[in-house]
């Protein structure tokens, strides 16, 4: 089977971090994948007016797959100040790069699996009245 070829699209802060990680664990777990870089973020809005630029997009429409660490957004007003000086004047107007992305390719919900694996020490473990360590099994899903 062909490799795929993920967008990794790391974003601003954390995003960037966690797509690493996030990568490093598919290659360990033996997930082949190629990668190419799509640039989402306030880093592009800042600087070009855009934060999710249609580059990104045409890569998303090639590809078929992305791989989204995370983003900053800030009100309006506040993204309207912090646009680099020559695009001040342009009238562009700030747009969460994640609505657009479901909007565009028709993502209705955001969901978000979330398991414990038994044993691993950042599961939700409660202690109990006689001292105890209770570790439930988490089997949920989040739907945004």
């Amino acid at each position: 089977m062909a490799k795929r070829t993920i967008v990794a699209m790391p974003g601003d802060g954390i995003g960037k971090v966690v797509l690493d990680e996030a990568i490093r664990v598919l290659d360990a777990a033996g997930f082949e994948a190629e990668y190419v870089n799509g640039d989402i973020g306030w880093d592009f809005w800042c600087k070009e007016g855009n934060p999710l630029p249609d580059r990104t997009i045409k890569l998303l429409e090639e590809h078929k797959i992305g791989l989204f660490g995370a983003i900053t957004s800030k009100p309006k007003d506040k993204a309207a100040s912090e646009l680099a000086p020559e695009l001040r004047e342009r009238g562009y107007t700030y747009y969460s790069p994640i609505v657009t992305m479901r909007q565009k390719f028709g993502l209705d919900i955001c969901m978000r699996p979330c398991q414990t694996l038994i044993g691993n020490p950042l599961n939700f473990i409660r202690r109990n009245a006689a001292g105890g360590v209770d570790e439930p099994a988490v089997d949920v899903m989040i739907f945004r």
